[in-house]
């Protein structure tokens, strides 16, 4: 398993990317409620619902992938994080996928309000450079549902370039973006 020395913040011209921190749980909840941002996700809208209790769990999770020594990544999703108003936007960085052969893929998440104004690209190009950078990694990954344009045209703003197939992963049909 590849390990790299990840900054813990990064700063982009208008957001503070950073581990999250157990107090990230209630907002990070709220945002993951929003039927309409978790549709392309696993479970999809309906998973919306389980938000408040699936959130302090995954905020654990994402800090400590942080703080694994040894034998992993050290690295994780980053709390999004407004820097204007220090707002939590959602969760953007790298994430390890063990279970797909150790790739590591280029994931975000972002509240309703802030769609439309670039921050996921701006967070995912943080995410892409950490992990060619820092972290020294060869290929990355990101994963889309094949009807969210949204999101397939931050992957290729960032240098991704789409799988002519659709793959099953996470229990869904999605489109592979990869670099390089």
């Amino acid at each position: 398993m590849h390990r790299c020395g990840a900054p813990r913040e990064v700063l982009t011209p208008r957001l503070r990317l950073r581990v999250f921190r157990p107090g990230d749980a209630p907002a990070y909840a709220r945002i993951r409620s929003d039927p309409e941002v978790m549709r392309h996700r696993p479970g999809g809208a309906a998973r919306a619902a389980q938000a408040a209790a699936e959130a302090p769990g995954l905020v654990a999770r994402f800090i400590a992938l942080w703080d694994e020594v040894g034998y992993g990544p050290s690295y994780g999703p980053w709390a999004m994080e407004e820097r204007a108003t220090g707002a939590l936007l959602g969760h953007a960085g790298l994430r390890l996928l063990a279970e797909l052969g150790g790739e590591t893929e280029v994931l975000y998440l972002l509240d309703r309000p802030a769609w439309g104004r670039g921050l996921a690209t701006e967070a995912a190009m943080a995410a892409r450079d950490a992990g060619l950078g820092a972290c020294g990694l060869g290929r990355l990954v990101g994963y889309t549902a094949p009807e969210n344009i949204a999101s397939r045209r931050v992957l290729a703003r960032i240098g991704m370039r789409a799988e002519p197939v659709p793959v099953q992963v996470f229990g869904l049909t999605a489109i592979r973006h990869a670099m390089p």
